[in-house]
């Protein structure tokens, strides 16, 4: 039987990211997602627009009645728009304590406006990180987790205080001539992982990894199978990317699947 894998991320028009990322990484990897919508999202493969937040009781609800039907292997949480989502999130995965909860911390994309408040920010780091095991967050991405400006070994220290036991450090966003992505335990090194980097930009690729990843995990592998596991998948879809719009290529997550 596949494992169910709950998701907790934004509604994208274009199909490029958040649930329907999930919803194509997950079942293209074996699992089957239950997709929660944190909010409401005007984007396409160019830029955002607007962020709405959805109502946190319905989030709950959902929620419930989902875990009174099913057994949960992994849970996956991607777009928090406002401290009332992460609250509501935090509460419900406090609950999660013999599961995986892998959180892709999407604070910004790359053009558009920003996802997460400075309250939401706040709710995240001081709240929700200490229900999360395993982060996937980008150079920016750590530096706001961690609030220092400097030292990557003192941000990864830093984060890890707040609660993630695994930090997986991807580095798309750094101008290397390869991307660098970095497994840490405990903040210590356990594994650097070094990829071709693709002339292109992708709208969707750090949910495709993190929910390939909540998946792996939810099948059964350690932390370096699973992750090993999910950037080939990650790296494959993005491969086989397409134009389906004018800005950012949308990843091809079903020819990926190969890969799994």
């Amino acid at each position: 039987m596949r494992p169910c894998i709950l998701c907790f991320a934004g509604l994208d028009p274009s199909g490029g990211a958040g649930l329907q990322a999930d919803i194509e990484s997950i079942s293209n990897c074996g699992g089957h997602a239950l997709p929660i919508a944190s909010c409401l999202t005007t984007q396409n493969s160019v830029e955002v627009v607007s962020i709405t937040a959805l109502n946190t009781e319905m989030i709950k609800q959902q929620a419930d009645i989902l875990l009174q039907d099913m057994n949960i292997s992994a849970c996956k949480i991607g777009v928090i728009p406002n401290q009332a989502t992460a609250d509501t999130i935090a509460d419900i995965v406090a609950n999660f304590s013999s599961i995986p909860v892998i959180l892709d911390p999407v604070l910004r994309p790359t053009r558009g406006r920003s996802f997460v408040d400075p309250a939401a920010l706040k709710s995240i780091r001081h709240k929700l990180l200490n229900e999360v095991d395993v982060i996937t967050p980008n150079h920016l991405e750590l530096t706001q987790l961690s609030a220092l400006e400097d030292n990557q070994q003192r941000q990864i220290e830093a984060l890890s205080e707040l609660g993630p036991e695994y930090i997986l450090l991807t580095g798309t966003d750094q101008d290397t001539q390869q991307v660098h992505n970095v497994l840490y335990g405990k903040s210590q090194l356990i594994q650097d992982y070094q990829w071709p980097r693709l002339n292109a930009s992708y709208h969707g690729s750090g949910c495709t990894l993190s929910s390939a990843l909540a998946c792996f995990l939810a099948l059964g592998h350690g932390i370096e199978s699973a992750s090993q596991r999910a950037q080939e998948y990650t790296y494959a879809a993005l491969q086989h990317a397409e134009p389906i719009g004018q800005g950012q290529l949308i990843p091809d997550r079903n020819t990926a699947r190969h890969k799994c």
